[in-house]
């Protein structure tokens, strides 16, 4: 007999339409965007903006629960600029530390045999032993909220771009971390100049408020 094996919803940790929230705090030189809960923060002619990402991710195997951060990096001087990975860090309200995860990394703990990852606040896989039938559920449709699909290429093509900035130029994507936010009450996101040294003050610091 085969067996259409479908896995359940791991969680469901809100009620029906309630999503956590990751609120900017105004910080001096910052602006905060209340539509999309975003906070610009120019200096030296380096605009940077971030805001919670829409999304956390959760392996099916419960290794860990990755959350993203939009970053938006806006060169507006005459020169070069360099961020990469090693720009990142976040610390959560217990002064723990945690760096940045490659899209690989992301990937592995995400479970690189799901076919669907359904984000937060319902969180399940869905996937088939029968592996010719699963275009048919690859139809999936569902009026419940925050219910869409990403695939693993998508880790990849949002994830931002470390590097060279070019002057007048910008780059965007998401930066991820090994962190479940439900478990905050409030989370900094570090950012620092390539030659910058972590035991130095950051050079832009966004604070947030978690609210659930």
């Amino acid at each position: 007999m085969k067996k259409t094996f479908i896995v359940i919803v791991i969680a469901a940790i809100c009620t029906y339409g309630c999503a956590l929230k990751v609120i900017p705090e105004p910080v001096e030189s910052g602006v905060v965007n209340s539509k999309d809960n975003s906070q610009t923060i120019t200096k030296g002619g380096i605009a940077i903006t971030v805001r919670g990402a829409d999304t956390e991710l959760y392996s099916y195997n419960l290794e860990g629960t990755v959350s993203a951060f939009s970053v938006l990096i806006d060169n507006q001087t005459d020169d070069e600029i360099i961020f990469d990975a090693d720009s990142f860090l976040l610390i959560d309200n217990e002064s723990r530390q945690y760096t940045p995860l490659t899209p690989e990394k992301v990937k592995e703990i995400v479970s690189k045999d799901s076919y669907y990852l359904i984000p937060y606040p319902y969180v399940g896989f869905y996937y088939l032993e029968d592996y010719e039938k699963s275009s048919f559920y690859n139809s999936f449709n569902s009026q419940i909220p925050y219910f869409y699909e990403i695939y693993p290429q998508d880790i990849y093509t949002k994830a931002i771009t470390g590097g060279s900035i070019i002057p007048k130029a910008k780059v965007a994507g998401l930066v991820y971390f090994r962190i479940d936010l439900n478990d905050k009450k409030e989370v900094k996101l570090l950012v620092y100049k390539k030659r910058t040294s972590k035991s130095a003050a950051p050079d832009f610091v966004f604070p947030f408020k978690i609210k659930k």
